[in-house]
């Protein structure tokens, strides 16, 4: 088995040390992810189904792209890595958009995952039919009105990133 080491935070969001993911996920120490969403010039948003072979919510909707941030890797970093990793996409970092960190607390099964999720909208264009997806992590891509995304976000369609979707609201929807 791979080890990845991640910072390990504080409760203030300090960095404090390295722990190994699947320590940090046992044991339920915080660590940071990076959660992207696409949307498109049509104003539709870009969900990932996740593989069945995932650990946490195996086959289910989610954000375009995300993944843990490393030890010692910045947020940028970690979310061109994972676009090209999951995707096949090269991120345009002019389009991308810092909305917030969410300090999300995600139990699944005997998984104990704390969070820091640095969040961010990339308004990008994304050709599906030129993506080469990561199969182990992502089983299909999609684009979805946003009508249909917060319509899902109410189901059990979607990894549950309850306070992420109220936020991509403010974003996202006509005030």
């Amino acid at each position: 088995m791979e080890h990845e080491l991640l910072d390990e935070y504080n409760s203030l969001g300090e960095i404090i040390g390295t722990v190994d993911k699947a320590d940090a996920h046992k044991e339920g120490r915080w660590h940071r992810s990076v959660h992207v969403w696409v949307v498109n010039s049509k104003n539709e948003i870009l969900l990932q189904y996740r593989s069945k072979e995932k650990s946490v919510y195996p086959s289910t909707w989610d954000c375009s792209f995300a993944g843990h941030v490393g030890a010692g890797e910045s947020s940028l970093n970690a979310l061109l890595r994972e676009g090209k990793e999951e995707l096949g996409l090269a991120v345009d970092t002019d389009k991308l958009t810092y909305i917030l960190t969410n300090r999300e607390v995600l139990p699944y099964g005997t998984i104990h995952n704390n969070e820091l999720a640095d969040i961010y909208i990339l308004r990008q264009d994304v050709d599906l039919s030129q993506s080469v997806l990561q199969r182990e992590e992502v089983a299909a891509a999609k684009f979805f009105s946003l009508e249909e995304f917060f319509a899902m976000a109410k189901t059990d369609a979607l990894v549950p990133h309850t306070l992420e979707y109220e936020v991509l609201k403010g974003y996202l929807l006509p005030q």
